[in-house]
Parts: C-alpha cells; sequence; structure tokens
C-alpha cells in the first residue's frame, strides 16, 4: 500500500500558513492550552458557575511508568497512602461545586486513572456522581492502559454507569515501545485489553500515535490492522508532540521531526489507511467505525452558546474554562494537596480571554474541529464580518487552496485537512503566536545542549 503524496507545492502552503513548528503543547484547537502562556495568581479563586450542566476534567497523576513523549503532569511508584490522600482532596475540590448543578459531561485522564487501586477509584467516581449527577445521555470516559486495567476496575466502570473507555496503546511495536520507555507488555496484552472492554459493554477507543522515532508507514499500518481485529469503536490517530518538558525532545534528530512535507505524507497515508479499514473520519483526529457512527459519542460543549466557559478542571494541573477566565489549578502534587487540605484555592495561574482569544476560540471548535465555519454565525457572535478581523489571511488561504467559500460557510480543502492546526495557528492571537515562536530557539538550544 502506497501513501498518497502531498502537494508539490509546499512552498506555497508555507508560506500561507508558515512551517510546521518543532515545539507543540496541546492540541492546536484546545486554545489556549496549546500556547499556555499563564499569567502567575497563586491562590486566585475561581469564578463559580451558577447551577446548571457542566463538563468535569479530572487529573489522576498516577503511572506505572513515565513515557519519554509524556509531557502531562505525572507521578510514578506513588504509594497507597498518597492515593489515597489525593482522592480525598479532589472530593474535597468538588465541594466547591453549586448544589443542583450537573453533569454534561466527565472525562477522566492523567496520568493512567487505572494505576488507582479500583475500589479507590470507586470511590472517586462515587463521590463525582453524587455531586454532580449524569445528565440523560452525557458521555462518561475513563482513560486506561492495557497494563493497569483489571477485571475489579471493569467492574467498578459497569457499577457506576461509565460508557466511554479510552485505552492508550501508541504502538504495539516491541522496539518503539522500548525507545519510548513505555512498558504495557506484549502487543498481545493491549489487544486482549481491547476485547475485555468491548466484551463488558463500553464505546472503546484506541489512542496510536505516529511519526514516532523508529517507526515508519509499513509498522504504523501493521499497528493499525491488529489493533481494528478487535472491533474498536473509535480511533484516535495523532502525530507525535514534542517540548520542552518531554525527555524525547533532547534526543529526537531533526531528521525525526515531523516538517511540512511529512507530517502531511503521515496524515494523507493515515487517512488512505483508515478508510480502506472502513473507518469514518469525524474530526482531524477521529475515526469511527461503521457498526459505532450512530452510538458514537460527541462532545458536549464546555461554553454557554459560544461564549461563556463552564467546564471544571479538578486535580493538580487541572485546568478551568469558567467565564472568560482560564484558570490552571498548581502542577505540584504536594503544593496542591496543601492548598485544597488548608481549604485554599488550588489556582497557580490564570488566563484571561481577551477578544482575539475568543475568536480563535470560535475558529477552534469549527474549523480546528473538522466542522465548516458558519459566517452569518461569526457575525452574529462579533458583531461584524469574519473578512474584517481575517480578510488578508482568509484570502491567502483561499489562494493557497487550503479553504473554500461553501454556501455561507468556510470549509477546509481535502489538502488543507491534512495541515488543519497549522491553519488553525494562522488564526491565533499575535501574542499566542509570538509565545510560541519563543519557545522554538529555546527548544533548539535544550536539544543542542543535551548532545
Amino acid at each position: 500500500m502506497h501513501p498518497l503524496r502531498a502537494p508539490s507545492d509546499l512552498d506555497r502552503i508555507a508560506a500561507a500558513i508558515g512551517p510546521a513548528r518543532r515545539v507543540l503543547y496541546e492540541d492546536v484547537h484546545v486554545y489556549p492550552l496549546s500556547a499556555p502562556n499563564f499569567t502567575p495568581a497563586v491562590g486566585t479563586e475561581r469564578v463559580r458557575p451558577s447551577a446548571g450542566p457542566l463538563k468535569l476534567y479530572v487529573h489522576v497523576p498516577f503511572c506505572n511508568y513515565a513515557c519519554s513523549f509524556c509531557f502531562y503532569a505525572k507521578r510514578v511508584g506513588t504509594p497507597r497512602a498518597q492515593m489515597e490522600r489525593y482522592v480525598a482532596a479532589l472530593a474535597r475540590e468538588l465541594a466547591w461545586i453549586e448544589p443542583g448543578s450537573s453533569l454534561a459531561q466527565l472525562y477522566v485522564g492523567g496520568g493512567t486513572p487505572t494505576a488507582l487501586p479500583s475500589d479507590l477509584l470507586e470511590t472517586l467516581l462515587t463521590v463525582i456522581f453524587q455531586r454532580l449527577p449524569p445528565e440523560a445521555g452525557a458521555t462518561l470516559t475513563v482513560e486506561s492502559s492495557p497494563e493497569s486495567l483489571t477485571q475489579e476496575h471493569i467492574r467498578v466502570f459497569q457499577r457506576l454507569g461509565i460508557n466511554r473507555m479510552s485505552m492508550g496503546i501508541q504502538t504495539l511495536d516491541a522496539g518503539v515501545l522500548a525507545d519510548l520507555n513505555r512498558h504495557h507488555g506484549v502487543a498481545e496484552t493491549a489487544l486482549t485489553a481491547c476485547d475485555r472492554l468491548r466484551q463488558a459493554g463500553f464505546f472503546v477507543n484506541v489512542d496510536l500515535i505516529y511519526g514516532l522515532p523508529g517507526q515508519d508507514e509499513e509498522g504504523f499500518l501493521r499497528d493499525l490492522r491488529e489493533v481494528t481485529t478487535r472491533l474498536p469503536h473509535s480511533l484516535t490517530l495523532y502525530n507525535l508532540r514534542l517540548n520542552e518538558h518531554t525527555p524525547l525532545a533532547t534526543v529526537l534528530s531533526d531528521v525525526e521531526r515531523l516538517d511540512l512535507a511529512c507530517l502531511m505524507r503521515w496524515r494523507a497515508f493515515v487517512r488512505q489507511a483508515t478508510a480502506e479499514l472502513g473507518y469514518t473520519q469525524t474530526r482531524w483526529h477521529t475515526f469511527v467505525a461503521p457498526h459505532a457512527l450512530e452510538s458514537s459519542y460527541d462532545r458536549a460543549p464546555c461554553v454557554d452558546g459560544f461564549d461563556l466557559g463552564r467546564q471544571l478542571g479538578i486535580g493538580m494541573s487541572a485546568v478551568s474554562h469558567l467565564g472568560h477566565t482560564v484558570y490552571r489549578n498548581h502542577e505540584g502534587f504536594e503544593s496542591y494537596l496543601r492548598r485544597i487540605e488548608a481549604g485554599e484555592s488550588p489556582v497557580d495561574g490564570v488566563f484571561s480571554l481577551g477578544l482575539d482569544d475568543r475568536r480563535t476560540l470560535f475558529i477552534a471548535r469549527s474549523l480546528g474541529d473538522g466542522q465548516a465555519l458558519d459566517r452569518q454565525e461569526y457575525t452574529d457572535v462579533f458583531g461584524r464580518p469574519i473578512e474584517d478581523d481575517f480578510g488578508t489571511l482568509l484570502e491567502r488561504l483561499g489562494a493557497a487552496g487550503l479553504v473554500v467559500d461553501e454556501n455561507g460557510a468556510l470549509a477546509l480543502t481535502d489538502v488543507g485537512r491534512l495541515v488543519y492546526d497549522l491553519i488553525l495557528l494562522a488564526f491565533y492571537p499575535a501574542h499566542a503566536r509570538r509565545w510560541l515562536d519563543a519557545r522554538q530557539p529555546l527548544e533548539r538550544r535544550r536539544t543542542a545542549n543535551a548532545r
């Protein structure tokens, strides 16, 4: 099987959107976490939203090992007593929520939530649902890893109504796994874990990464085919991201990093391979099986209307988007615990969303999330047509064959879909682009010094 060729006119595309950045943080559509220039604000109190539906993210930092590509806040080898203390702190942070609120969507991530013993995870989930009763049809997701998932965990999830499980596999190649310091066992361990989750009745998502060191298209296709024999409902397929917080960034050569041509080639390959396996691309990195299209879970909106945030994050490093402000909890384990136990706010940084930031968020939730951008809706929200804010950029993207007008909406072309994140970056506010650009030479110097 041969990958689709990337367009030959890379210079024209790069001129329209800029080169692929070597240093990335969160997914580009997860703004402003993708350019996390938070202002220090220790102990700031979060705006308390009125009673109503909330999205909730819960950060469980515990892991059995530290992957070299991971930049999330985590702890390896934590004793049970500290885990118990952390779960108690999460419960106390939940008490901050206005009584009468409900749960529009839950995502328990990390770290590795299933690194928690099943009884502690049951305690945590029980407290969450007591404080925030789930709305009808709410998506309730827990992340897991093959080596940490037990039958006891599965029984807890079934009993408490968790309906979606996301399994982080990343790759089945033993050599690549070793290079990543990832220890989820042989390929059969991961595949059997998928079988157990499907047999238990969950909607199962599997994460795989492309562009890993030592990985080629043939190896990724082999992983993809093996995983899909287990009939997961959806696949999350994303390219390797690196920044100064990832150990892998210090040893990866420039040749191994994804430049614009390589990124486009990988994405064209992934798009073709998933289509041949019968999976439908529903978002930029989400591919849904034919047997699951009608039952696939959509993300609940994290805003009231298209503006005021209603998303709470609890736990160390967790982020909340409430009103027009994004709050970040302290990333340190002990610092977070001490603040919660003292009855203080765990926040240590804030990001105030100005008008330019809110425009970026609008585009992130449309073009940046695989949806067309409705021109009239933009005008209704911001009181002016999108050309008044981004006219020159839109002309440039159109001339490069990346964006087209379709019945009063802006949509990405087939080529544009291969660089959706770079297109979205071009819509970022100037202050965010400057911050990201400043990180690129920092990473180059760090890598050079490590050598």
